[in-house]
């Protein structure tokens, strides 16, 4: 068993939050705090961590039902293989920053020397890299 280090932190460093109304929510997407709320990531949003669960939240669910559903909280270290859209990347593209085209793929027409949500660390395939959060917040599309 898992024990609760604090009111939203577990040992293994789960956290939890009341997640956004009308959201499906699927494993392994990036996600994001709009407020006090959890959302599925974007490009204007820095990641915080990545989906546990598949689960749909209900219309109200922020005022009413407060469902909080527990998520993988995203440290500087880790690193998670993802699929890059709109452009293909080299193994000379390493260490470049990315932003997010929706919750789970990287945006490749977004790659930056020097900003970014996502670092790339280990060229996989021309649409596939391992990369970590960085979450340069001053270059975040609004």
């Amino acid at each position: 068993m898992v024990r609760k280090v604090n009111s939203n932190t577990y040992e293994n460093g789960d956290v939890h939050a009341i997640w956004g109304n009308s959201v499906v929510f699927t494993t392994k997407k990036f996600v994001a705090m709009n407020g006090w709320f959890l959302v599925l990531a974007t490009s204007a949003l820095p990641i915080v961590g990545k989906c546990k669960e598949n689960v749909t939240m209900a219309a109200d669910n922020q005022t009413v039902d407060k469902v909080r559903v527990v998520y993988e909280e995203q440290k500087p270290q880790n690193t998670r293989e993802v699929e890059i859209s709109g452009w293909t990347v080299t193994q000379a593209d390493e260490g470049k920053y990315y932003n997010l085209i929706d919750a789970d793929t990287v945006d490749g027409t977004s790659e930056s020397a020097t900003h970014g949500q996502l670092q790339l660390v280990k060229f996989i395939s021309a649409t596939l890299g391992l990369f970590k959060i960085v979450n340069k917040e001053e270059d975040l599309v609004s």
